[in-house]
């Protein structure tokens, strides 16, 4: 048979030739050439050196490879070999790795690493809103798509989704959480750039309002008084109870543990672990425990002491739900909205206008950072004398409220 010249290949003699019993190749040159299956299939295949080894590269199939593209490609692979000494084969396989990896790296495996970091650091209900949220909102429409094929107009329209139905403060948190994510990645060099934005003109902007709250005196002690003849369980009306009393974060109580109050003390500690001002403190936050306060918990322990929590859900080894304390706030006081970190702003708004405290010692009950962050550094006073005090006097005033009117000591005429 003649030998073929380079480029001795046609789409004519490539279309004639036909499969026959065994595998067959036809040569176009330069190491370039057909291989023809059995059962008809015909592949193009270069063969070329490295470093004295032999190579043989596939390039693809024809007619889905034409003869003009196989010829560019055998002449950029045989360039690899010989000018810039690549490896065809074992490049094609690390891309191929590479492919693959990134195609396990879904938003959601990424999310899911990140939350596990986070943890350490995240409140256990942050974390466990977090998670919820992703799961909820985020999962069903970026989870499966590799991190580095995301875009913004993708995570907008999860984000969208939420905006239609109202949650504008809960989409923006959700935005912050997935821009968290791509940093992440961004770091461990997944991706080349964040696609989140600083802002997103198309989405709404949430205005942030106070949380609604008690609006005087009257009201605190309407609720007070309501409470005695609240139908619920025990647990969840000493909660509200307490809420009032301690004016801590709603999810701190909620899901406090028996472990971390010393009754003798009267001192409830809150592990740093717990608190959401964690990243401000070195150490935990203490709670003075007034003698109402002390009470209600020498009460509650009757009920509740066998179990980890305060206020233990019914057949479940974890604390009561947020949603059942708010639905508790709601029933005690239906005149108009009020949620349990009211009772936050209540507290401070009364004690600020008592004059009787000063503004560091009440800032420090209610574990707020200095906003002064040199001053933080050096002031490590904790006023416990000064909080035991307040506390003191904020559930005496507390009982005031309930009783309806202010009682003043009888003097007996001398």
């Amino acid at each position: 048979m003649k030998k073929l010249t380079a480029d001795s290949l046609n789409d004519l003699t490539i279309k004639a030739a036909k499969p026959t019993a065994k595998s067959y190749t036809l040569r176009d040159g330069n190491g370039l050439f057909l291989l023809v299956h059995p059962n008809g299939s015909k592949y193009f295949q270069l063969r070329t050196t490295l470093h004295g080894k032999a190579k043989l590269i596939q390039l693809g199939t024809y007619p889905e490879l034409s003869l003009s593209e196989a010829r560019e490609t055998a002449r950029e692979k045989r360039k690899q070999v010989k000018v810039e000494h690549i490896d065809p084969i074992l490049e094609a396989k690390l891309v191929k790795q590479k492919k693959a990896k990134e195609a396990d790296n879904t938003f959601q495996k990424i999310a899911e690493d990140w939350l596990v970091i986070k943890q350490r650091t995240l409140a256990p209900s942050t974390y466990l809103k977090v998670k919820q949220t992703f799961n909820a909102n985020v999962y069903g429409v970026i989870g499966k798509y590799p991190i580095k094929d995301i875009d913004n107009q993708l995570v907008r329209k999860c984000l969208l989704i939420m905006q239609k139905r109202g949650a504008l403060e809960f989409m923006e948190k959700t935005r912050s959480w997935i821009k968290q994510v791509f940093d992440f990645a961004l770091s461990d060099k997944l991706i080349s750039e964040n696609p989140i934005p600083a802002k997103d003109e198309r989405l709404e902007k949430h205005v942030s309002e106070k949380f609604p709250r008690l609006q005087s005196k009257q009201d605190a002690g309407k609720l007070l008084r309501n409470l005695v003849e609240y139908g619920g369980s025990f647990e969840v009306s000493t909660c509200v109870y307490l809420q009032l009393h301690f004016a801590q974060r709603p999810s701190e109580l909620r899901c406090a543990k028996w472990e971390d109050f010393d009754l003798d003390r009267a001192v409830w500690t809150l592990p740093l672990a717990q608190s959401k001002s964690r990243k401000y403190m070195t150490k935990p936050h203490t709670i003075m425990l007034s003698k109402q306060a002390l009470a209600a918990l020498k009460e509650l322990q009757a009920y509740t002491g066998h179990s980890e929590f305060l206020f233990a859900a019914r057949l479940l080894n974890k604390p009561v739900s947020e949603a059942t304390i708010r639905k508790a706030f709601r029933l005690n006081f239906p005149d108009y909205h009020i949620v349990p970190h009211g009772c936050r702003h209540f507290f401070s708004t009364q004690a600020n206008e008592s004059g009787l405290f000063r503004r560091d010692v009440i800032e420090t009950f209610l574990a707020h950072s200095d906003k002064d962050k040199i001053r933080a550094t050096y002031n490590e006073a904790t006023y416990d004398k000064e909080r035991r005090e307040l506390a003191q006097w904020w559930s005496d005033q507390l009982d005031i409220m309930r009783d309806g009117a202010k009682v003043i000591p009888f003097k007996q005429p001398a």
